[in-house]
């Protein structure tokens, strides 16, 4: 262990934080800057306000009650719920929630819809921002471009970091962005699952009747049943997230797993 390079370990954390919250606050200027000059209604999730209120009345509720009738032990709530942020208008969504007591456990189902001032279903696309999925997957590009050709990123050079290859040269463009794609693995499969329900699922959603019968029964077969399942990924992609990011650092061999496949290294200086 003795002849292993230091791991840098909170040095390399601190200059991750700097460089996250520099690269979403430039993001975040973006997006507002885009938002005032064109149509889009751009926003990151944090900037998201979203307020909900209970509704005992609307065009869909009658079709939700003959749809799916309540089994014994059911209980139904039905809310609108406005969406908004920052220099926008946003949407509003109806949310119809059923839970069932299954012994001990209390399962939740929920059917949703975008929906116009009188209750009225809307395209859904209208929720459909990708936004914080194509921030994840411009990320690493980002950082790439800041790390080639012997640059830095901002939190780097405020704590004296450099990555360089395994013979002390600086990276290349091309070796930079493989080395930031597998680096941020974990969002890259966290942004491709998103994009996959949006742009793959979305534009096949079918009727307004057919989508309440799917959230009543719900199966690995329809959108509600894939996006369950992503659900269900979601604890196993924190343990590869642990294990990826931490596990190389706390059993040290000089590299994290990103950078042996790189032939790269972080150093001092």
């Amino acid at each position: 262990m003795a002849s292993l390079p230091p791991r840098h370990f909170w040095r390399r954390l601190g200059a991750y934080l700097i460089d996250i919250i520099i690269f979403q606050i430039v993001f975040t200027l973006l997006f507002l800057a885009l938002s005032s000059v064109t149509p889009w209604d751009l926003t990151l999730p944090f900037l998201q306000k979203q307020q909900c209120n209970e509704t005992t009345s609307g065009p869909l509720i009658p079709k939700i009650e003959a749809e799916w009738p309540l089994q014994t032990g059911d209980v139904r709530s039905n809310q609108l719920c406005r969406i908004s942020w920052l220099g926008s208008k946003g949407y509003t969504v109806f949310v119809s929630k059923v839970a069932s007591q299954q012994g001990t456990a209390t399962s939740i189902r929920t059917f949703s819809v975008p929906v116009d001032d009188k209750g009225d279903p809307v395209n859904p696309s209208v929720t459909a921002r990708p936004k914080s999925s194509v921030v994840l997957l411009i990320l690493p590009l980002a950082f790439a471009y800041c790390s080639a050709r012997a640059r830095r990123t901002p939190g780097k050079r405020l704590l004296s970091l450099r990555v360089t290859t395994i013979e002390d040269g600086p990276l290349t463009l091309g070796l930079a962005v493989k080395r930031e794609i597998f680096k941020f693995l974990p969002f890259v499969l966290i942004a491709l699952f998103n994009l996959v329900s949006l742009f793959i699922l979305r534009p096949f959603l079918p009727p307004i009747d057919q989508l309440i019968q799917q959230a009543r029964d719900t199966s690995l077969l329809t959108a509600d049943g894939f996006l369950a399942l992503t659900g269900a990924l979601a604890p196993m992609l924190f343990v590869f997230t642990l294990i990826w990011w931490l596990y190389p650092l706390i059993v040290w061999r000089g590299q994290t797993f990103y950078d042996r496949f790189c032939d790269t290294k972080v150093v001092k200086g």
